[in-house]
Parts: C-alpha cells; sequence; structure tokens
C-alpha cells in the first residue's frame, strides 16, 4: 500500500491524533505506537530547531548587535549547520523585538510581519521558554518551522529580546513521511489512516478573526466587534456603576453621495479611509471607533464620570464633529463633507445598545436636518418614543379637527418701511397642553407621512388669507418654510399650483422657504423640484443662509428668488466683526446674483441701522412686530401703511 503523499500538517505538532479504522486488536497497539513514536520525533526535532535558532541568531545578528554570543555552548556541527543556513539564503526570516513589542531588527521576507498586538502576545507567552510551530504551505510545497525564543547574553542571562527564527523546515516533513511508511508496512494490511495536524499558522488564525471583527476598507472594528465591545462595556458598567457612564456617537458624512457620484468610488473609498484616520485621532485611545457600513461611523466612549456625564458626551460629539470639518486631500482635490454626529449616553438614554443605537440614529437625523454638528438625543424630538407616538396620534386629529392655525410675521422693506409680504407660522392649539410651536411637532411630523397633510394645510390657509389681502388692493406676497422631506416630494409644484388655484393667488404671490440642509439632501432632485416651482411663477428663498454648505457654483444654478441672512449672524452683528463680515458677504453675494436679501431675527435698532448700511433689501424680527394672530394683520396694515411709523423707517 503506498502511503499519502505528504501528511497534512494543520494543527499543532503536540496535538498528534490517531483516526485509524482498526479491524484487529493487534491495532490498538499499533495505535499507542505510533504515538509514542511521532511524540519522540517531535521532541527531538524541536530540541534540534531551537538550537539552530538560537545559532541562526548568533550569526545573523552579530553585525546588528553588540554583546557578542546570544546562546553559547552549541555543538560544532549544530553550529555548522546553522552557518550553512545563513550563508545560503534559505533562512526565511529573521526578527527581534523587545518584550513590548517594539522592533529592533526586521529581516523577515515574510509580507505579512507580526502585528503589535501579535509580538506583546509572543512575548506573554513565550515567558523565558522556547516555542516552536510548523507550519506547512500546500501550494508552494514548503513547510517551515517558526521557532520563538528569548537570546541570551554570553552569561546565559536573557537579554530582555524576543526573538523570531523562520527556518526552513523540509526534514521534519521527510522524517513524518517516513516514521509513517514504517507505521504503515507494519500494520500488514490493517487500514490505518493517521493525521498529522497542525493548526493553520497563528498568523492566518489572527487573519480571520481580524477579518471577521475589522472593516475591510480602514481597518477600523465592524458592527460585530461593536456589538461584542458594546455589550461587553455596558454590562460592565451595570455591574460597577462608579466605572461611570458610557457615551456612543452615530455619525455620518454629510454629502458624502456627491463624492462617490462626482469623483467615483476609488475617490470615495480614500475618502472613508481619511475620515476613519481622523475619527481614532480625535478621540482616546481606548475609545473604540468602527465603520457600520456606508459613510457611518460609531464611537464608543467608556468611563464618563463627573456631575454632567451628558454634557461631556455632547463636548466628545463636538470635537468629532469639528475634527471631520476640516478639508481632505484626495487623488488631487481637496474635499469639506463634515459629519453629523448624534449622541447618547448609558444609562440616561438606555442601557441596551440597541435602544442605544436607535436613539443616537434619531439624534444624528435632527442634527442632519439642522445642518451638521453634534446634538444629544432628546425624547421630544424622537418619534419612536412612546409619549412622541402618543403626540403624533394627537396631531394627526388636530390636522383633521381643525386645532392648527397661522401667525403671520411681517417682512419690511428697509428703504421704504413699507410691509411688503408675511411668513406663515403653523402653531398648534393642543386641547390639553395649550398654544404649542413647531419645533415640538414639526420634526415629529417630518419623519412620517404626516408632513404631507400638515404642509397641504399650512399652504391652502397661507395662500387663502394671502388672497383675501391683494383681494383688498394690497400688493403682498406669504412665505411658508418647506421642510427637506416635503421638497423632495415627487409632485410638489403640481400640488402647489392646484392649492393656487383653488385659492386664486398668482404663483408671484407665494415663497417657499427651504433651507440649504434640504437642498443638499438631494441637490439633483432638488433643483429639478424648484426648476418647476419657478415655472408657476412660485419664489424660492434660502433660509437660514451661511449657517450650511451650500457651495457657491450650485447656489449660481438654482433658481431662487431671495436669500436670507441666518438669525444667528444677526444677533450680534454690532459687535461682532466675523459676524458682520459674514452678513456683508451675503448680501453681496445676494445682489451679485440679482437675489433680494433678508434679514431675520432683527431686535435692535443698532442692528436694523448696520443691516441698511449694507445694503440689505428687507428685515423682519421682534423690532417690527412679533409674529400675529390672522385677526391682527388688517390693524398691523393699516398701521404700516406708506409714511406709516415702523420699526423700519425709511432712509
Amino acid at each position: 500500500m503506498t502511503p499519502p503523499a505528504g501528511p497534512a500538517l494543520r494543527r499543532a505538532l503536540g496535538s498528534w491524533r490517531l483516526l485509524a479504522a482498526l479491524l484487529v486488536v493487534a491495532a490498538v497497539a499499533l495505535g499507542l505506537l505510533a504515538h509514542a513514536l511521532g511524540r519522540s520525533e517531535r521532541e527531538r526535532t524541536e530540541a534540534h530547531l531551537v538550537e539552530t535558532a538560537a545559532l541562526v541568531e548568533d550569526i545573523a545578528l552579530s553585525g546588528h548587535l553588540h554583546g557578542g554570543a546570544l546562546a553559547p555552548g552549541a555543538a560544532a556541527q549544530v553550529r555548522a549547520d546553522a552557518e550553512r543556513l545563513v550563508r545560503q539564503g534559505t533562512l526565511v526570516g529573521l526578527q527581534l523585538w523587545t518584550a513590548d513589542g517594539t522592533a529592533v531588527l526586521s529581516d523577515a521576507r515574510d509580507p505579512d510581519p507580526p502585528s503589535a498586538e501579535e509580538l506583546a502576545h509572543f512575548a506573554a507567552v513565550l515567558a523565558g521558554q522556547p516555542r516552536v510551530e510548523f507550519e506547512h504551505d500546500e501550494g508552494r510545497e514548503r513547510a517551515s518551522a517558526t521557532v520563538l525564543l528569548q537570546p541570551h547574553d554570553r552569561a546565559g542571562r536573557p537579554s530582555g529580546l524576543v526573538a523570531e527564527v523562520l527556518l526552513p523546515q523540509d526534514d521534519v516533513v521527510e522524517r513524518m513521511a517516513a516514521l509513517t511508511t514504517r507505521l504503515y508496512v507494519a500494520a500488514v494490511g490493517v487500514v490505518l489512516g493517521l493525521l498529522v495536524l497542525l493548526v493553520a499558522a497563528r498568523r492566518r488564525v489572527a487573519r480571520r478573526e481580524h477579518e471577521a471583527l475589522h472593516d475591510a476598507l480602514t481597518g477600523l472594528g465592524n458592527r460585530v466587534m461593536l456589538h461584542q465591545h458594546g455589550g461587553a462595556l455596558l454590562e460592565r458598567r451595570r455591574a460597577q456603576p462608579a466605572r461611570g457612564a458610557l457615551a456612543l456617537l452615530l455619525l455620518d458624512l454629510d454629502g458624502f453621495k456627491d463624492v462617490n457620484d462626482t469623483l467615483g468610488h476609488a475617490v470615495g473609498d480614500q475618502l472613508l479611509v481619511e475620515v476613519g484616520a481622523t475619527l481614532v485621532a480625535s478621540v482616546r485611545p481606548d475609545d473604540l471607533v468602527v465603520r457600520l457600513g456606508g459613510d457611518e461611523f460609531a464611537v464608543l466612549v467608556a468611563g464618563l464620570r463627573g456631575d454632567d456625564p451628558a454634557a461631556a458626551a455632547l463636548r466628545v460629539g463636538r470635537g468629532v464633529a469639528d475634527a471631520l470639518a476640516r478639508p481632505y486631500s484626495v487623488g488631487g482635490v481637496s474635499l469639506e463633507v463634515g459629519a453629523s454626529v448624534g449622541v447618547v449616553v448609558a444609562p440616561l438614554h438606555g442601557d441596551d445598545l440597541d435602544l442605544l443605537l436607535r436613539r443616537a440614529d434619531v439624534a444624528m437625523y435632527q442634527v442632519k436636518r439642522d445642518g451638521g454638528g453634534a446634538r444629544l438625543y432628546d425624547e421630544a424630538s424622537d418619534p419612536h418614543d412612546e409619549a412622541q407616538l402618543g403626540l403624533l396620534a394627537q396631531l394627526r386629529v388636530g390636522i383633521e379637527q381643525g386645532q392648527l392655525l397661522l401667525d403671520y410675521q411681517p417682512k419690511v422693506e428697509l428703504r421704504t418701511g413699507v410691509t411688503v409680504g408675511f411668513e406663515a407660522l403653523v402653531r398648534w392649539e393642543h386641547p390639553t397642553r395649550g398654544r404649542l410651536g413647531p419645533d415640538v411637532f414639526i420634526p415629529l411630523a417630518e419623519r412620517t407621512a404626516l408632513m404631507r397633510p400638515l404642509t397641504a394645510w399650512v399652504l391652502r390657509e397661507a395662500a387663502r388669507e394671502c388672497a383675501r389681502w391683494r383681494s383688498e388692493g394690497r400688493d403682498l406676497s406669504v412665505a411658508v418654510n418647506i421642510t427637506p422631506r416635503t421638497l423632495l416630494e415627487p409632485d410638489l409644484a403640481g400640488q402647489v399650483a392646484r392649492l393656487l388655484a383653488d385659492a386664486g393667488l398668482p404663483g408671484e404671490a407665494l415663497e417657499l422657504e427651504i433651507t440649504e440642509t434640504a437642498v443638499m439632501v438631494d441637490p439633483v432632485r432638488a433643483a429639478q423640484t424648484l426648476r418647476e416651482l419657478r415655472a408657476i411663477g412660485v419664489g424660492v428663498a434660502i433660509d437660514d443662509f451661511g449657517a450650511g454648505y451650500t457651495s457657491l457654483s450650485y447656489l449660481k444654478s438654482l433658481p431662487v428668488r431671495s436669500l436670507k441672512i441666518d438669525r444667528g449672524f444677526v444677533t450680534h452683528l454690532v459687535d461682532n466683526r466675523e459676524d458682520e463680515a459674514v452678513a456683508r458677504s451675503v448680501v453681496a453675494l445676494g445682489h451679485d446674483l440679482g437675489l433680494t436679501v433678508v434679514a431675520e431675527g432683527v431686535e435692535t435698532e443698532e442692528a436694523q441701522a448696520r443691516l441698511r448700511e449694507l445694503g440689505c433689501d428687507e428685515v423682519q424680527g421682534y423690532l417690527l412686530a412679533r409674529p400675529l394672530p390672522s385677526a391682527e394683520v388688517d390693524a398691523w396694515l393699516q398701521r404700516t401703511g406708506p409714511g406709516a411709523t415702523t420699526g423700519a423707517r425709511p432712509a
């Protein structure tokens, strides 16, 4: 009988298992003999390899290290064999590190050197004793032995270093084959399967484990690692509350889809790699950074102590958002994407990882809608929260039963002091909670199909009221805020056209206000919708301009009528040079593009005077009037006709 062509060495030599179908009682003794022979062969081979490896170090490292021989007292023949290995270049590789994993010398021909974790593991496992591992590469018909040991000085003392010597090991394979042949001959026809298994080399095992827990593109941890590590941290925090709170940051990149669509996936992938590196550098070494997929990342921050861990977590989130806001140079192109970061804290927002992820996603969505940055989870903005689900059901009833109403804030022309229009602001007269502002219920409706009927009601009511003003001879317009979800409705222009026709209002008397963020959710689709609105005469204003990230080249292509300076720049216009510079730039940009520029949030005479100096066209704010109920609009118009005294006096 011919023995198998070479044993498949896949399990550690030392965990031999005799797997045989024994047909006679004598075969049992044969199996014991095979085990004994294999063990003695292993011990002799390991001893020989350890001695050879020590001498290889002595010879190969003599030009790199001071201190002389590393392994004294070797037999002359073994020394000669070692010298031959080094001279003939058959040595596979040689590496030397300190016990903490710092590389001292690397002469390895292995293209995949051990990681720092492997080195530390080797040093810990070695503990001063030689360690031998065998590997057989069937594809290359090559066998090798890896010997880990600690070098010694002339006096035989450990040097504090850890060495790895990779030696050709074909003679071991030959010995095993010879042993197997002898056993087959001795069996006299008894079918005997002797399988010598060597577990795949430690690097292959480590690689498989790494791939299971890490993202292939960025090298960061993946969702599996997040659940493993996060679950363990939460369990530890529950058992030992003194360890502090745990924060979870969930983020995705703003505008990443545009990068992929415009510059290609190769640039997008490289951008993700750089973002991952920036994330790691922006948090503590012990914090876990993972990529969940696409452009979505997460960060786990443990050990938050103090009176307000939520505030501490939010500071971390803002630091991450600021770090990611820097420009990236990828493929010769400078890219600015930014990020929206949702922040949750355990146990404040939950003690289960899946719940924390859901709530972090809610916070991330809210901050993305607001223009990026970082935001702490707020259950009042969570449509999945039990209380918010109840409020959402009540809102549906409120729309049907006429509980909504509109207030109107005047817009005044700075040059003449004449009221030119109103911004319609929706309110909810809740039967038990009283009057609720849009910040309470609009975010809930925005995440559900309820946004559509709510927007339709606001547009219908605003158009009806404006048509009444105009029927009395007043040349006024009305502005309505449109959310990102509404802007992406497939037939928004058609819906608006029908509402205008029902109210008898011309398109130019209606203006829809959208934020920069709303436009950038889907720029192509948004631009198409804006063109359709312009075709029916409806004007569009970019609200809160300056707080988002619309590129000037893209803005130039949009069919908009006006820009509204973000109130954040108007509030401190007089005493903050940077805010004044932004306002001046927006006014100049708007006029260069032929647009009307409106400042909202005007509360002082000084701010209004400065805006007039800058050339701003229209203003609105508490200096002029708070939002007015519909019943008070007529009285306001009577007081603020041409030449009347208002907060916006003509120049």
